[in-house]
């Protein structure tokens, strides 16, 4: 990041010394010209650079329980998650911050006398442009697409809400000729580029891997399309191993670059968080209570309540729980929050409190396991030669792999996050911790090869059952894959009504059902009032609950039948 703000300020000072140049030299040229800084010194580097660390970094998912405890990745116990809200913040950011730039970016290469050369970086923006708006589409449904982020002399001041079916193929339609677009002979961003630095090879095996994801999002609403966009693809064009993830890293070169949820323990002076584990990836990863998913240990921590497997203060027996997640509640009487409260849930382990971590786009896991279901949907073509076992399995391999990634990257960092912060007397009671303490702790993390190989050796890591109990494993897989990418989660939930998500008695306004999307922001009824009216005749009602085109599968959500326990006090 440091180099990024040198190559920016240098910019800046190059422009300084041109505008100087062009006050003195050519003062006609400058006076007949309204614009002080024009197209040709715009370097489309320092958009792209400014997109990619909005976009993946400070709008990354770094498990807040949002839209987590919809598809059971955490939960927040501060949360009301069954509220009929407005939601603004999505579309404000990918049209103001995200989506203009990426379309500036492409405008101005268009513009240049050697645009042929520059292919490269405008394939490279089409498909962040492309992520960009089936993140939109996939919040909200129909947005505005073919009339919005248009040069200034086309800007149209009403776009019609476009409907998500043409929204979807075209941005499949844009990742194929992206992909084909990149030339590894052109010249491409480099360093400006965070996520890939320019490697073309690496970009088109996103925007085919981007394409499988849409792919799949859509083949409950068109299968014919999702079978012809798969046929197109190869193994060998999408990201299959964790060489090949989109990701950037956070800085600590300022505070706003970091994780924020260091940034929280620094800046508000508390290790206290609302964010828990969830139920579902808990009883995921404990597998069959023996043989441990090793991944476990990354995600979380042991239950910390002291009385565990006796008599709490209370009185009342309790489990010897390893591991315990919290189902996801809403708003509930205190009755129905007892059980799950005094340190009776599993807390999120502190490797994703440290400065720095890798938020992500995309990751060779999540490949994996779309592999896996189309396969077991009977969607790829021939040349893919795996079955659907060998695709999940690779599916958990590479997410093994990431999860031990993971532990490398945030192992140096968490010394200074446990003897500062954690475990120090200003910021926790009891005990400090020594470096002793910290040294045990980290072994105790690690995973280790025998943890892996036991694993493997259980019912968990074979795709056997029905078809839609494969399907089920492969979604529950995948949801411990994806974390703690939890907008993706809730994708993959209202798309195949998997994981099963064990939900309280909610007496808010959604009654415990899970949102199958966001509502238009409350302005767009007012500034943009034809389109919005049109685009409602078409939904009947802008609610949460107003399912939209992709949103076809007839099981979506899956029944399941969970009462949820109550007490008539607390354990303590």
């Amino acid at each position: 990041m440091k180099k990024i703000l040198n190559a920016l300020m240098v910019f800046l000072f190059a422009l300084g010394i041109i505008l100087t140049y062009a006050c003195t030299k050519n003062f006609e040229d400058l006076n007949t010209d309204p614009r002080i800084v024009t197209e040709d010194l715009i370097d489309p580097g320092l958009l792209l650079t400014y997109v990619e660390w909005r976009s993946v970094v400070d709008a990354g998912s770094y498990g807040n329980g949002t839209y987590g405890c919809f598809c059971g990745m955490d939960k927040r116990d501060d949360d009301a998650p069954f509220l009929e809200t407005d939601s603004p913040g999505e579309w404000n950011f990918e049209y103001e911050v995200v989506l203009n730039n990426l379309s500036n970016i492409i405008q101005l290469i268009d513009g240049k006398e050697n645009a042929a050369d520059l292919v490269n970086k405008k394939a490279i923006a089409r498909i962040l442009r492309a992520w960009s708006f089936s993140k939109l589409t996939d919040t909200y449904g129909d947005v505005p697409y073919f009339e919005s982020c248009l040069p200034k002399d086309q800007a149209v001041y009403g776009p019609k809400y476009d409907t998500q079916e043409s929204i979807y193929k075209d941005l499949l339609k844009e990742l194929k000729e992206a992909a084909a677009q990149l030339d590894p002979d052109k010249e491409s961003y480099g360093s400006a580029d965070l996520i890939y630095g320019g490697n073309v090879d690496k970009w088109k095996k996103l925007a085919n891997s981007l394409r499988l994801r849409l792919a799949l999002r859509v083949r409950y609403a068109d299968p014919a399309l999702a079978q012809a966009q798969l046929a197109e693809l190869n193994e060998a064009g999408l990201i299959t191993s964790l060489v090949d993830d989109a990701y950037i890293l956070n800085n600590t070169d300022f505070p706003d670059h970091l994780n924020p949820r260091f940034y929280r323990i620094v800046n508000y002076s508390t290790i206290q968080e609302s964010v828990v584990t969830h139920m579902v990836m808990i009883n995921t990863l404990r597998n069959d209570g023996i043989n441990l998913d090793p991944r476990i240990k990354i995600y979380a921590d042991t239950v910390k309540a002291a009385w565990k497997g006796g008599l709490s203060p209370n009185g009342y027996p309790s489990e010897d729980w390893d591991y315990r997640g919290s189902p996801t509640l809403g708003m509930v009487t205190v009755e129905y929050k007892y059980p799950w409260g005094a340190n009776t849930v599993s807390e999120i382990a502190d490797f994703w409190r440290v400065p720095v971590v890798a938020p992500a786009i995309m990751r060779s896991s999540e490949v994996w396991f779309a592999l896996a279901e189309a396969k077991l949907a009977g969607l790829l073509p021939a040349s893919f030669t795996g079955s659907a076992e060998e695709y999940y399995q690779n599916g958990i391999d590479e997410s093994i792999e990431w999860y031990k990634w993971f532990y490398n990257l945030t192992a140096p960092q968490i010394p200074d996050l446990m003897l500062k912060y954690i475990h120090n007397a200003a910021y926790a009671p009891g005990a400090a911790w020594t470096q002793a303490d910290v040294d045990k702790y980290l072994n105790h993390k690690r995973i280790k090869d025998d943890e892996v190989a036991a694993f493997k050796g259980t019912a968990m890591y074979n795709l056997t059952g029905s078809a839609d109990e494969q399907l089920e494993k492969i979604m529950n897989q995948k949801i411990v894959a994806l974390y703690p990418d939890e907008f993706q989660g809730w994708c993959e939930y209202r798309r195949t009504g998997y994981p099963k998500v064990p939900i309280g008695p909610d007496q808010a306004a959604l009654a415990g059902v899970v949102p199958r999307r966001e509502p238009w922001p409350t302005t767009e009824e007012t500034i943009n009032s034809a389109s919005f009216q049109e685009a409602l005749a078409r939904y009947g009602t802008d609610s949460r609950l107003t399912k939209f085109w992709w949103d076809k599968n007839p099981d979506a959500p899956h029944e399941y039948v969970w009462t949820a326990p109550s007490m008539p006090t607390a354990w303590q």
